[in-house]
């Protein structure tokens, strides 16, 4: 499954960059995550660091398509019992955006996903794990240090809800929470 964003990403680049134009764009960069679950934030922390890639195409004016992957991975101790449990979320996500001020060197844009998030939980000698459809929305701002070469930075939240089994009890879990990101880009 780690291979599969990588995949996407690298297709997508084949296909678009011949006929881009300066149309296509690809960013790696990594994102704060704020976990939006309580109980996971009582275990692992307030905080995650995310990696994340991100490729997109410019299809018309100022909107564009977009492919994106991020995941984090945490570990701690339960609480009390004092046993080692491991965490991890991916997510996958393909939207679409509105660019204003393209061509200019400071650019703003709106973007929404659809989103694909899944958690693997290693604790107590349990493994759980489970994937659910969500939503991506968010905010950020675009500057070009030259023509094709941009840093970015935005503001999202990334969710999404289900239900796991764990230890014999089922669980509401939230996936996914407020991500404060900076990446590197080139437009192709």
């Amino acid at each position: 499954m780690k291979k599969f964003p990588i995949t996407v990403v690298f297709l997508s680049f084949c296909l678009f960059l011949p006929a881009a134009r300066s149309r296509f764009f690809v960013s790696a960069g990594a994102a704060v995550q704020l976990p939006a679950d309580s109980r996971f934030k009582d275990i692992y922390g307030s905080a995650q660091v995310s990696p994340e890639l991100r490729a997109g195409y410019n299809f018309y004016k100022n909107f564009y398509f977009w492919l994106g992957y991020s995941f984090f991975a945490a570990k701690d101790k339960v609480p009390i019992l004092n046993d080692e449990t491991k965490a991890r979320q991916d997510f996958f996500a393909l939207g679409g955006g509105w660019g204003a001020g393209r061509g200019r060197r400071l650019q703003a844009d709106l973007f929404a996903a659809l989103l694909l998030a899944g958690f693997r939980e290693k604790a107590m000698g349990e493994t759980a794990s489970k994937s659910a459809l969500g939503f991506e929305a968010g905010i950020g701002l675009r500057y070009f240090l030259q023509k094709r070469i941009f840093l970015g930075m935005s503001i999202s939240y990334a969710g999404a809800w289900t239900t796991a089994r764990f230890a014999g009890k089922s669980m509401d879990i939230i996936l996914g929470g407020v991500r404060l990101g900076g990446r590197l880009g080139f437009l192709f």
